[in-house]
Parts: C-alpha cells; structure tokens; sequence
C-alpha cells in the first residue's frame, strides 16, 4: 500500500491528484488497485500521508510528534572506527588476535586516556564492542590487567612485527633511524626500576623510569626499551646496537642520535659493526677535536663575522647565508662545522648581558659593604658570589677577590668604631672570554658516512630532521599521556609504555596522509571532529519503541574520511552492520 500521485493538465493549468493504492499481480502482470481516491493535497499534506501509510506498512517506519522523540544514549562511533581501520590495515587485527584488551587500551590512549580500571567503562560507550565481538557488560574488568602481562612478554615479537609492516607496507623504508632517549615519572607505590635520575619532566622529586625509542625518518616507532630511571644516555648506544643487529639483523644501518649519546667507545663500538651513524659534539668535544684552531683561530664579532666566514673557508648552507659550514676529515670520520649566524648574535649578546649583570650586582654589593653598620661573615658572602657567578654562568669569565676592609662608623651618642666588612674586587679573564666567544654559533658534527653516500648538507638536514622523534615523545606524554605511571608492576610499566608507543604509531600514520596531500591537521584534531560522529538511540514516547542511528556525518569529516582512505566506514550496509551489533548491548 502506498500513495499515488497523477497529474493532469487541463487548459495550460496542471492538478495533483492523490490516491492510495496497493499492488496486486495478475496474469503474471503487476496492477494497482485504488483503495481511497483524495483528490487534491498540498506537498506538506502528501508528504504526511506518505508517511503514515509507510509506518502502516512497514516497521522500519516510525510517526511521531516531534516532542515524543529523545535522545537517551550516546556511543563514540566515527573516530573508533577510523582507528580500528587502521588497527586492521596495519594487521595488529591478526597480531593481537587473542588480546582484545590491546587494541581497546590503545585506542583509548588516542581518544580519551582514562586509568586501565576503566577502560571497560570506556568502551561500553563506543562501538569497540561490535568490532570485538564483546558484550562490555559481560567481560572481567581486570582481564586488562592479564592483558599487560601477556603484552610485556611478546614486546620483542611486537617489535618484530612492525619491523616487518613497515618494510612491507611502505616503499620509502630505509637503513636510517632516530634514536633518543627520554624519562617519565611515576607515582605510587614503587616499582622496581624505578629510579632517581636526570629528569626531562623537571620532576626531580619523582622516581622515574627512561625509555629508549628508534623511529623511522617518517616518524613510525619500532624498537625500544623501558630502562631503570637512573641510566645515563651515553650507557645505552652499544647495547642498542647489539639488540638491534640480533632481533632485525641489518646489515646497513645510518644511525642518527644526540650528542648526549657521543663517545670514543660508543662510536668505535658503531664503527666496528659496520654501521654509519650521524650526531654532533658538545662544545668541549669540539675543541678537543683539534681542528678549531684552523677553522676559527680568533673569534668572529657582530661587526666581523662575515670577513671570518669568507677568509676561513667557510660555505654558505642556502641562498639565506644564516648557516656556514666548513668539513673536516681525521682518521675515518668527517666533521661538519657550522656557524649559525642567529645563535651567533644572540649568544654574543647574552654574554655581555650576563657579564653586565654580574658586574652590577658586584658594584652593588661594595656599596653595601662600604656602609656595613655590623660586621660581615666572609663565609656567607662567599657562598653568595659563587651562586650568583653560578647562576649567571660567569664563574670561568670572572676573576673575583673578596679583600677585608675596615670602615668608621659613628653612633647616635658620637662614638666611633671600627667595623670589620669586605669589598670585592673582579676582572674580566679576556683570555676565557675569548675562548667562549670562539664557540658562539658554531655546531660540529660528527659522521663516518662516505661523502658519496651524503654530502655535507645532507649530513646537517639528517640530524635537524631528529627532532622528530623529540616529537614523538611530546605526543606520547602530552596527547596520549604516557605520564604519570601509576602502575607498580615492571612487566606492566613496560607494557603501559607499549602501548602509548603502538598509539602514537597510529597517531603518525594519520598525520602521514595529511602531510602527503598537502593537508596541516594534526591527528587530535582530526579524532576530535570525528568523535562528533556518534551513534545515537532515538526513543518514542508513549510507544514504547527506539531505533539506532549515527549522527549525520558532517562534508568535513566525509573529507578527512577520503584523506585517510576509509570512506567505506560510511557505507549505508557497514553502518547497518555495526548498529545491529551495537543494539545487543547499548
């Protein structure tokens, strides 16, 4: 049964006329039968009437007053399904086919990181469940727990894992990895590797644990280590290298880190395994390098530096001329000296800045002393001058004396005394001035790469490009919040690592296929505006019935969707099949 509507044009002017009719099938032919001839109807009133006899003949169709119709519940749909796209894309899927909890706690870390007591709670309000084929209502909450376990045990066959995706799945892999480390606290009860280090969260108070990380150029993460929270970075080179050669067996590997990691051995222990590496000196290695005193035999100036630039060899790095660099080779490595005309300008000025004020706080402080009433504790002035030459880092410029002096003093009654105080005497050391200033603006680094395989520029743009993995930490411990742990376990603690790590991978996946179509989205971004793409249950007042739906996806989100190569989520048969599943629980 449904309404029909004929048209009929009599004298130039055109009538609707509206029926409702049903089918029958005679001699093999269908017919319509008229069951109530209506006449004339507006749009409005024909599209009511076409409503009403669907709802008559159809169950999918519901009428009601706009007032009997609510909301009552809501489940995160678009962002999750993204994201479990590009779980199974990446084949963790079949990797984690018997630790559900796994792909849970890690699209948790994207969305809305919550303690792992919760994560069931989490996932009941998304559509997880209908992608994991689980009741959230039925699970043991602390079968996530259980699931840390098991992770902790398979984190060598998961970096395994994604050693082999990434060689399969993207054409531009090669032999050249990042590698820093970083630290992150904890808080609770403690763990067992958790120690009291050098802290780059600037919680020194907190024990803490340092995780080690290598990242493609692209910025996908596929090896690390959780280490005790007191271990030094230049410890670790060498025995990355052996773990490295074991599990993934390279045989060429450019090798790109800090210079906080550099040292004779660590270099020595790359040189002999064949590998190439890339890193910088700290400012001490490069005057011991013995080839400052022919770059730079005195130090440049503001007014100078350009004349020193031309006459000492050194090459403009692009038509800005803001980076020279001039290369060295001794006994198999090259060195790569550059001089940063910015950092050159200001650290100049910082000195005389600094100097100044130290010079001020010095003449001051004879004022003082010059009118002492009482006299003056040469100890406790002498640990004031060393936290202030500390603190303005002037100690090796500054050659300061503290000499006793006695100066008259007068009461209220007239009486004279002597009193006993000090004065400080300083000079500038023009010899250490020198040798700082030599140093302004200048980088060294340090490579055993062959001058056919990279050349001199390309030396320098592989160590800038390491700040991806300096980003890649930010995101861990900023958007997926990887700190504070609160777990005491050390397999836990490991696996809690593992999966912020297995996050972020897919965290640069998304940010990857913005950046290839020229697009600036960051991935928090991009879930967030999918996360307003929900699955939505309609009820109908007095009628004891409700319906599933998702709310009406946005143009932007249909775009991000075609960026990502997941359009198919939005497929009227992939949605029908997610919201059947969704109504057995939500």
């Amino acid at each position: 049964m449904f309404l029909k509507k004929s048209t009929t044009t009599i004298r130039g002017k055109t009538y609707n006329n509206y029926k409702i009719v049903e089918s029958y099938r005679k001699g093999g032919k269908v017919k319509h039968r008229i069951l109530f001839p209506l006449g004339a109807l507006t749009e409005e009133q024909a599209e009511r009437l076409r409503l009403a006899v669907a709802a008559y003949s159809s169950p999918d169709v519901v009428v009601a007053k706009s007032d009997e119709i609510v909301v009552t519940k809501h489940a995160g749909y678009l962002a999750v399904a993204t994201l479990h796209h590009f779980w199974q894309e990446w084949g963790f899927s079949d990797f984690f086919r018997a630790d559900r909890w796994v792909e849970a706690m890690v699209l948790n870390r994207c969305l809305e990181p919550v303690t792992k007591i919760k994560i069931r709670e989490w996932m009941a309000e998304t559509v997880l469940p209908a992608y994991l084929e689980v009741d959230p209502h039925k699970v043991d909450e602390f079968d996530v727990y259980r699931s840390l376990d098991h992770l902790a045990k398979r984190e060598k066959e998961l970096q395994a894992f994604l050693y082999q995706q990434l060689q399969a799945k993207r054409s531009s892999f090669s032999g050249y990895f990042f590698y820093e480390l970083t630290s992150t606290y904890l808080e609770g009860s403690r763990c067992l590797i958790a120690k009291l280090g050098y802290s780059r969260d600037h919680r020194p108070d907190c024990e803490q644990i340092v995780i080690a990380l290598m990242i493609t150029p692209e910025g996908y993460p596929f090896h690390w280590r959780v280490l005790e929270g007191n271990t030094q970075d230049v410890t670790t080179v060498e025995q990355l290298i052996q773990e490295v050669n074991s599990q993934y067996h390279l045989q060429h590997c450019t090798l790109v880190f800090d210079r906080g990691m550099v040292s004779a051995a660590n270099l020595m222990s790359l040189e002999a395994t064949a590998w190439h590496y890339v890193s910088a000196l700290d400012r001490d290695e490069i005057v011991s390098a013995g080839f400052l005193e022919e770059a730079l035999p005195e130090p440049a100036s503001p007014c100078d530096w350009e004349q020193v630039m031309a006459m000492r060899e050194f090459v403009p790095f692009d038509e800005n001329q803001l980076l020279f660099y001039r290369e060295f080779s001794k006994e198999g490595r090259r060195y790569v000296l550059t001089f940063d005309v910015a950092r050159f300008l200001e650290e100049y000025r910082s000195l005389e800045q600094r100097l100044n004020k130290a010079i001020t706080w010095l003449e001051q402080k004879n004022k003082t002393l010059a009118q002492a009433k009482k006299a003056r504790n040469q100890e406790i002035l002498t640990r004031e001058l060393e936290t202030m030459l500390k603190r303005k880092r002037v100690k090796r410029l500054l050659k300061v004396y503290l000499e006793p002096r006695e100066v008259k003093v007068t009461n209220a009654r007239g009486k004279e005394r002597m009193v006993h105080t000090f004065q400080f005497t300083y000079a500038v050391s023009e010899e250490e001035r020198q040798k700082e200033q030599r140093l302004h603006g200048l980088t060294c680094f340090v490579t055993n790469l062959p001058a056919q395989k990279a050349s001199a520029r390309e030396v320098i743009g592989w160590y800038r490009r390491k700040n991806k993995v300096e980003e890649a930490f930010r995101e861990i411990k900023s958007y997926l919040e990887l700190r504070p742990i609160y777990l005491t376990r050390t397999e836990r603690v490991r696996a809690h690592v593992s999966i912020c790590i297995l996050a972020y991978f897919l965290y640069n996946d998304i940010e990857r296929r913005f950046r290839e179509k020229g697009l600036a989205e960051s991935p928090p971004e991009v879930l967030a505006r999918l996360q307003k793409c929900q699955v939505n249950r309609l009820e109908f007042k007095n009628q004891r019935r409700s319906k599933l739906s998702i709310t009406e996806p946005s143009e932007q989100q249909k775009e991000y969707l075609q960026v990502l190569g997941c359009e198919n989520i939005l497929a009227p048969q992939e949605v029908k099949r997610v919201l059947k599943k969704v109504e057995n629980w939500l």
